[in-house]
């Protein structure tokens, strides 16, 4: 029965990363994106791992709005984009097949819903201390499109730190902080009464959409052919992120496993 659930938090992420791959005119390695999505998968683990330090030091110095500000915006959102960030810059911008600019957009939903689906199945399963297709619901029409917004703006961002010549690092450094600003307003507007959850809801999907324009405007202004692009970040180490994250994927799956067991 379990399966239907993880089906009903899966699929949403599963199709938005399908359009998006299919808008692409010079479509990228399906091995590429797929490992990409299994990546962001993977990063949750490493995001586990991380928030009891920042729930320790939230608990200990921030009270009221100040604490549910630190936990939307630094606790969450900063640290979940920060290792989606690690995955496009580590491992996607390293490819040579990310050789135009639509690839980093194709690239950062990839790794933005991967995250966004393994996120899914913990809360549709346990959320609610019993498994929930109406949390599947809501989530696929906020949190899920949230992410793909993220990741849009993550993969735009990389891209032209990739293609431009000036504000390479400028660019590298907004596509942590907006996302991470957007990410983090979601989180506090559902963590507090700011505005109702169904007029975020509805915010949210319009900036989908506008994200979802986005791509189809630039799919016709996609050059006639691949510009293959010499700029690499780190000469080194995409072996062993490749490897770590491989191993913290694994690790959470076995987690995930272990608790369904018992």
């Amino acid at each position: 029965m379990h399966f239907v659930y993880i089906v009903a938090a899966t699929l949403p992420a599963i199709l938005i990363l399908f359009y998006v791959y299919k808008q692409d005119k010079f479509p990228e390695p399906r091995a590429i994106v797929i490992k990409t999505f299994l990546f962001g998968c993977g990063i949750t683990l490493a995001v586990k791992l991380l928030i009891p330090a920042f729930d320790d030091y939230s608990q200990k110095y921030f009270t009221g709005e100040t604490y549910y500000f630190f936990d939307s915006f630094i606790r969450a959102a900063f640290l979940e984009e920060l290792f989606k960030l690690f995955v496009l810059v580590f491992y996607c911008s390293r490819k040579t097949e990310f050789d135009e600019p639509m690839d980093g957009l194709v690239y950062g939903v990839a790794a933005s819903l991967g995250y966004a689906a393994y996120e899914n199945i913990e809360y549709v399963l346990y959320a609610y201390n019993e498994p929930s297709f109406h949390l599947a619901y809501v989530r696929a029409l906020s949190a899920v499109p949230m992410h793909a917004l993220v990741g849009v703006v993550m993969g735009f961002l990389i891209t032209q730190s990739i293609f431009e010549e000036k504000h390479n690092y400028l660019n590298l450094f907004m596509a942590l902080s907006i996302p991470a600003l957007i990410h983090g307003f979601y989180n506090y507007i559902y963590s507090t009464s700011l505005i109702s959850n169904y007029m975020a809801t509805v915010l949210l999907f319009a900036m989908f959409l506008r994200a979802i324009y986005m791509f189809r405007d630039l799919k016709k202004k996609q050059i006639a052919g691949p510009k293959v692009h010499t700029k690499k970040y780190f000469i080194t180490g995409e072996k062993i992120f490749g490897i770590s994250t491989s191993l913290l994927f694994v690790l959470l799956v076995a987690n995930y496993l272990i608790e369904l067991a018992t």
